[in-house]
């Protein structure tokens, strides 16, 4: 009865793991567009973002939900460049992929570096970013990263 079970779960979890093959890209349009987002940022330009995200999709930013979405994304991009000098955003990895079970995403793996405007103090995190897709339009995106510099400059010019 063991070996049978075993069996079974072990041919279970091979058929979920293979619905997340698939292929992947780094020229595709999709990872273009996140990058020229990516490119935009530091010039605190947002204006690619309502070619990312419909009205309706879901941002979440380290467990947190952004109400407003892309209008609120735009904001607190605008909100670093308030308090933050010198930003810049290297991009380690900018991928695409199409996975077996359907779904598309890209994930952008990058460091942040800034100088505080009040505090002088420098800061370099690392940022990772998921986007999910539908056509040519982004229904979800994700962004985790350590927030303690942030905060610290925000508590600053409090």
């Amino acid at each position: 009865m063991k070996k049978i079970l075993f069996a079974l779960v072990f041919t279970l979890s091979l058929n979920l793991n293979a619905q997340w093959k698939g292929t992947t890209s780094n020229d595709d349009q999709r990872t273009m567009m996140v990058q020229r987002h990516m490119d935009l940022y530091p010039k605190n330009d947002q204006s690619q973002l309502k070619n990312l995200f419909t009205k309706e999709s879901t941002i979440n930013i380290n467990g947190v939900n952004l109400p407003e979405g892309a209008d609120d994304l735009a904001e607190a991009e605008r909100m670093h460049h308030k308090i933050f000098k010198n930003i810049k955003f290297q991009v380690g990895a900018n991928i695409t992929s199409k996975y077996e079970n359907g779904q598309i995403w890209t994930h952008v793996w990058a460091w942040w570096s800034g100088e505080g405007k009040k505090t002088k103090k420098s800061s370099v995190v690392p940022v990772h970013i998921a986007f999910k897709w539908d056509g040519v339009k982004a229904t979800e995106a994700y962004m985790m990263y350590d927030p303690t510099a942030l905060n610290n400059e925000i508590a600053a010019n409090n």
